[in-house]
């Protein structure tokens, strides 16, 4: 059997418990109308704080969210990524998101995230990509992680340092956010880092 055949066989957004969080594949349920307004609701909360580092938050809509969630739930079915809702495990609420974008041809994948404001500075992002780290390294047998964070964005950068990653260097204008190009640090991690 091939990698190629193995990890298709394998990979799945299955749920991931850590001591604080629970990483819970997105599935097509989530496009319902009543998941995406209130993940809407969510979002119009700490839009100024959301859009500081995601470009998409202005302008997105009802019909864009549901555009994301299936795309996201495409490239599960497709083996190409996949995408876990981030809850806090106290109560079982709503903090964020983790993706990961999968190359199966070079045994790579990359990883993003986000947390709602109110969530932020609590350890849920550095344990969510730890224990995707580990699915990712452990399970799906990927040989390297990789992630992006723009040069403004240090508290993404933090949790890259905690969760092991290593700066590889600047990619210089990488993101038109704006209308203004932005560079974007890039941080690896690879199987063998464990």
């Amino acid at each position: 059997m091939t990698f190629e055949e193995s990890f298709t066989q394998t990979f799945a957004t299955v749920s991931l418990e850590g001591s604080q969080v629970v990483l819970e594949g997105l599935r097509e349920s989530d496009s319902s109308p009543e998941t995406v307004e209130t993940l809407l609701a969510s979002i119009e909360e700490c839009k100024d704080y959301l859009a500081e580092h995601l470009p998409w938050v202005d302008g997105t809509d009802a019909i864009d969210l549901k555009k994301r969630i299936r795309s996201w739930v495409l490239a599960e079915q497709l083996s190409q990524g996949g995408c876990w809702k981030i809850l806090e495990k106290s109560s079982n609420s709503l903090t964020g998101f983790i993706m990961l974008d999968v190359n199966l041809k070079n045994r790579s994948a990359t990883v993003s995230y986000w947390l709602l404001k109110k969530y932020s500075g609590k350890g849920y992002m550095t344990e969510s990509l730890k224990l995707l780290s580990l699915y990712t390294f452990l399970t799906l047998k990927l040989n390297r992680m990789e992630l992006f964070a723009s040069v403004e964005n240090e508290k993404s950068a933090a949790v890259a340092f905690r969760c092991g990653f290593h700066e590889e260097g600047i990619c210089r204008d990488f993101e038109l956010k704006n209308g203004i190009f932005v560079d974007h640090r890039r941080f690896s991690k690879l199987a063998r880092d464990l």
